[in-house]
């Protein structure tokens, strides 16, 4: 996202890594990145449907996942989870004031 990509100092001073990770391939990774600007966090391939799968957002009638926001903590315990319907995109500023709530 575009949004988060601009933000990514801000999550950095909160100690928090920044990933997209999606069912599509890492050469439309590459290719979406480049239209939209996407440089300072990694984008991650699950093609094999693995992450979607087992984080509850796999999306069986389009063979894809649903865009959702998790914040993981050292741990690996998720702590916050927000799914978004077509169209919806995540705030950084909320997402950013849920990270603070975990300090």
């Amino acid at each position: 996202m575009p949004a988060f990509d601009k933000r990514v100092s801000d999550f950095d001073k909160a100690n928090t890594q920044v990933l997209g990770i999606s069912t599509d391939s890492p050469f439309s990774h590459e290719n979406w990145a480049k239209a939209v600007g996407i440089q300072n966090y990694p984008l991650l391939s699950d093609v094999h449907r693995t992450v979607a799968k087992d984080y509850g957002v796999y999306w069986p009638d389009w063979n894809a996942n649903s865009r959702a926001t998790f914040i993981v903590d050292a741990a690996g315990k998720i702590r916050f989870i927000e799914r978004y319907g077509k169209g919806e995109l995540p705030d950084p500023d909320k997402i950013l004031t849920e990270v603070a709530k975990l300090r």
